[in-house]
C-alpha cells in the first residue's frame, strides 16, 4: 500500500530516497507538520511599511511597532520578547528613554550597556550579526506577544552626530515535537530590523552598491540566461543622477569592423535609456536611501564561435554624490552546461523546462519527463505543497527561473531546494551518495558541512528547517550546503581530490 502523509498526499519516496531514508523523512515530515512555524519578529517605523525592509531612522524621536508574525499550526506564541538596543559608541549615546507597551519607562544609560553579542534564550547561539553585532548593546523586557499582535515602543535617543543605532528583538516559543513540549528562539530577520542614524553617520551618508548575478554557470549554444543586475543606495542619504550600463562582451571574431557580440540580447526590463551592439544604459535618476532598483537582461548564447571560452561581462553604476563607479561582473562557461557527471543548479533547470515548453531543438527532457519529475517532488515534499505551489511546470519554472523575486532566506533556499529535488528525481544525482563523494564545481563547501552526510539526509535536513520556520543563518547554511551540492559533479574517484568523511555523534550534521 502507498504511504500517505497527514495530508493525505502521496509519499512515492522509495525510489528517491531508499526505503530507510523514506522512513526517516515521513517521521520528519510528520513531526513539522504538527509543529507549526516559528515565530518570526519584525520591527518597523510605525510610518512605515513592515514588508519594505532595511528600516533607517534619522531622528532620535519616533515610534517603533514591534510585531510578531507568527505562521503555521499550533502555538506561534513569542513569550519573554526583549527589545535589543546596540550602539557603535557609546560616548555619544548621550540619555534618552524606552516607553514599553506596559506603560513603563526605561532610561538608557550608555554605561549600563555590556559589549559583545545577545544570546538567543533557548539554543544558547549568538544573535545573528546582521553587520552589527558584537557592539556595545542592552536588552529590555516587553513581555509576550501573541501571533500577528504589534506592540509599539516609544523611542527617544538623546546622542552626538555620528550616533550609529540598532534595534533587534528576541523571544522564546514553544511546540509540541514527538510528544515533548521544546523550546525554538524566535528573534527578527536582517531587514526587518531597525537602524538610528543621527546626523551623517560620523562621515559620508552617500552609498551605492552592485551586484550582478547569472540564472547560469555553464551553458551551451542555444542556451538562454538571465542576467539580474541589483542597483541598492546603500546609505542614509538620497542619491541622485543614478546611471547603470551593463557591457556586451565580444569573442575575438570580427564582423565587418566590428568585433562580434558572445551572445543575443533577447529582452531588457525594464526597457533602458540606450541601448547599442556594445552597452545598454539605463539613467535611474534619483534612489531613496534603502531603495534598490532591479534590472534584468535576457540573452541567448548562439554565437558557435564563443563555445568552449568563458563569456565576461560587467554591470556597473555611477551617481553624482558618490566619487567612483563601483562594477559587478558575471562569468558564464560556454559548452560547459551542466552533463557527463556534472548535477545541475537552478539555471540549467529553469532552462531545461522553459527549452521543452518552447519546443526547443536543443532541449536536453521532453514535456512529459518534467511533469513526470514534477509529480513525483509534489508528492515526497511537503515543502512544495504547503509553502510554495509548483503544481505546474510554469510554477516550478517563475521560482527557478527568478532570483530577483526569492525576497528572503526561505525563498532562496526553496529555488535551490526545488533545483535539488529535479537532480534527484531525474537520477542525476543518487540520494544515497555523501556529500564528501561528489567532486566540487564552482562553489566551495561551506564551513560546518558534513561530508559523511547523504544528499537524502540534506533533503530532511532543508526540508525541516523550511517547514519549521528556521532563523535565516540556519536557512542560509543549508543554501550554502544545496548550492555546493548542485554545483558538484559526479565523476571517477581518481578524477577528484574527495573530501575526507569524518565521524558523528548522531545528531543532525551541519551546524544548528
Amino acid at each position: 500500500m502507498e504511504a500517505m502523509s497527514s495530508l493525505g498526499i502521496p509519499l512515492n519516496r522509495s525510489r528517491v530516497l531508499g526505503v530507510a531514508a523514506a522512513l526517516a523523512f515521513a517521521a520528519v515530515m510528520a513531526m513539522a507538520q504538527s509543529a507549526g512555524a516559528a515565530g518570526t519578529l519584525w520591527l518597523y517605523p510605525d510610518s512605515e511599511d513592515p514588508s519594505q525592509g532595511g528600516h533607517v531612522v534619522t531622528t532620535g524621536s519616533f515610534v517603533l511597532n514591534l510585531e510578531n508574525r507568527g505562521t503555521g499550526g499550533g502555538d506561534t506564541t513569542a513569550y519573554d520578547v526583549f527589545l535589543v538596543l546596540a550602539v557603535d559608541d557609546p560616548q555619544l549615546l548621550t540619555g534618552g528613554t524606552l516607553g514599553l507597551p506596559d506603560g513603563t519607562t526605561v532610561t538608557l544609560d550608555s554605561g549600563a550597556l555590556g559589549f559583545g553579542t545577545p544570546v538567543l534564550p533557548c539554543s544558547g547561539r549568538d544573535f545573528p550579526r546582521h553587520g552589527v553585532y558584537p557592539a556595545y548593546f542592552g536588552a529590555f523586557l516587553v513581555g509576550d506577544l501573541a501571533a500577528d499582535e504589534v506592540v509599539q515602543i516609544a523611542v527617544d535617543l538623546q546622542g552626538e552626530d555620528g550616533l550609529h543605532a540598532h534595534f533587534d528583538a528576541y523571544g522564546i516559543g514553544y511546540r509540541e515535537v514527538a510528544g515533548e513540549t521544546r523550546c525554538y528562539d524566535a528573534s527578527n530577520p536582517p531587514g526587518h530590523d531597525v537602524e538610528v542614524v543621527l546626523g551623517d553617520g560620523g562621515g559620508t551618508c552617500y552609498e551605492l552598491a552592485i551586484e550582478k548575478l547569472a540564472s547560469a554557470t555553464g551553458v551551451d549554444i542555444g542556451d538562454q540566461v538571465d542576467y539580474v543586475i541589483t542597483v541598492e543606495n546603500t546609505g542614509t542619504c538620497d542619491l541622485t543622477g543614478v546611471v547603470a550600463t551593463e557591457d556586451i562582451p565580444t569573442i575575438g571574431v570580427a564582423i565587418g569592423d566590428l568585433p562580434t557580440p558572445a551572445f543575443t540580447v533577447v529582452a531588457v526590463d525594464p526597457p533602458p535609456t540606450a541601448q547599442n551592439d556594445q552597452e545598454i544604459l539605463w539613467e535611474l535618476g534619483a534612489l531613496v536611501a534603502g531603495d534598490a532598483v532591479e534590472l534584468t537582461v535576457t540573452v541567448l548564447f548562439d554565437q558557435p564561435e564563443a563555445d568552449g571560452s568563458n563569456v565576461v561581462n560587467t554591470a556597473c553604476v555611477t551617481a553624482v554624490e558618490v566619487d567612483e563607479e563601483l562594477c559587478s561582473s558575471a562569468v558564464v562557461a560556454v559548452g560547459d552546461a551542466p552533463g557527463d557527471g556534472s548535477i545541475g543548479g537552478p539555471g540549467f533547470w529553469c532552462n531545461q523546462i522553459r527549452f521543452a515548453l518552447e519546443g526547443w531543438d536543443n532541449a536536453k527532457f521532453t514535456v512529459e519527463e518534467l511533469e513526470g519529475w514534477l509529480l513525483e517532488i509534489n508528492q515526497s515534499s511537503l515543502v512544495f505543497v504547503e509553502l510554495w505551489d509548483t503544481a505546474t511546470l510554469e510554477l516550478a519554472r517563475t521560482l527557478l527561473c527568478r532570483p530577483n523575486q526569492a525576497d528572503t532566506a526561505a525563498d532562496r533556499l526553496a529555488r535551490h531546494l526545488l533545483t535539488l529535488w529535479f537532480n534527484v528525481v531525474s537520477e542525476r544525482l543518487n540520494s544515497e551518495l555523501t556529500l564528501g563523494e561528489l567532486c566540487p564545481g564552482s562553489e566551495e563547501p561551506p564551513e560546518g558541512m558534513d561530508p559523511a552526510m547523504t544528499v537524502a539526509a540534506l533533503l530532511i535536513a532543508a526540508e525541516d528547517a523550511l517547514l519549521n520556520g528556521a532563523d535565516d543563518a540556519t536557512l542560509g547554511f543549508w543554501l550554502e550546503v544545496i548550492d555546493f551540492v548542485n554545483n558538484s559533479s559526479v565523476v571517477d574517484p581518481e578524477d577528484c581530490q574527495r573530501l575526507a568523511p569524518r565521524r558523528t555523534s548522531g545528531h543532525r550534521p551541519g551546524r544548528p
